[in-house]
């Protein structure tokens, strides 16, 4: 269970960020103000981190590869994530985009050659993303304050628990659980997990390049527009109401706040 043991310190971490010592509730403008000395510091380590190590590799990548190589990779992972997707549209009640989760992910792994090309597409069982960030989020559970990971870059606590267990929804996590303990298996899982996100920085080169190069604040720029991307989440436990579903609101002590 490494994937979710490695959430508890940064969970306890941002607990404590809200509450004082004696155990009190900090001050909404107290809480911002240390999350956000911490946010700024920890989002200049990940960008010097990405300045001298992830990003010349990424460079070094795609200078190696073509884009058709780099697709087929992109499809590769993508294809994994489609467990996730068919377990959280179940969740949500979207038992026909479930089915069709299972579906792609038959059909893109055999057909598809390891879900490198997605066959399932051209027959027109389209992708119904979905995460248990979302499930979550139609539960009425908050989304918490943001900050940001080491590595990781932007999260908030909903978020951060849900990529933990749609992680572990991962077909290669549980091909490869009983061979944590030898050589190939450690290897294997690395490699994979360096090449999903050497690849995906790759592929977003130009985009993060833009952003920076038009940014006053890049920290604030990209805060913003991760936040802005969370906006589509805020509708999901009004819509769980609206169709006489229960909205009870998990509150986890956070202040409330508010991927192809």
């Amino acid at each position: 269970m490494r994937k979710a043991l490695f959430l508890i310190p940064f969970l306890c971490l941002t607990a404590a960020c809200v509450t004082n010592p004696n155990g009190t509730k900090m001050k909404a403008s107290d809480e911002e103000s240390k999350l956000e000395v911490y946010n700024r510091a920890m989002f200049n380590f990940n960008y010097q981190v990405d300045k001298k190590v992830l990003k010349p590799i990424a460079k070094g990548y795609k200078a190696i590869t073509t884009q058709s190589i780099r697709n087929r990779v992109t499809n590769f992972f993508n294809n994994l994530e489609e467990p996730a997707y068919a377990v959280n549209n179940l969740l949500q009640g979207e038992i026909k985009d479930s089915g069709k989760s299972i579906v792609r992910f038959a059909v893109n792994s055999t057909l598809g050659l390891l879900g490198t090309f997605d066959v399932a597409s051209g027959w027109g069982i389209e992708k119904k993303k979905n995460s248990f960030d979302a499930t979550m989020a139609m539960y009425c559970t908050p989304d918490g304050p943001f900050f940001v990971m080491p590595i990781l870059g932007p999260s908030t606590p909903r978020y951060l628990i849900g990529w933990g267990v749609d992680a572990m929804a991962d077909p290669m996590y549980w091909a490869l659980w009983d061979k944590q303990d030898e050589d190939w298996g450690v290897a294997t899982s690395y490699g994979a997990t360096a090449l999903k996100y050497i690849n995906k920085r790759a592929e977003n080169m130009s985009l993060l390049d833009s952003l920076e190069e038009g940014s006053v604040d890049y920290y604030a720029t990209i805060k913003t527009a991760f936040l802005q991307n969370r906006q589509k989440f805020q509708s999901l436990c009004a819509q769980k109401a609206d169709e006489g579903g229960s909205a009870t609101s998990y509150d986890f002590d956070f202040e409330d706040e508010e991927e192809d």
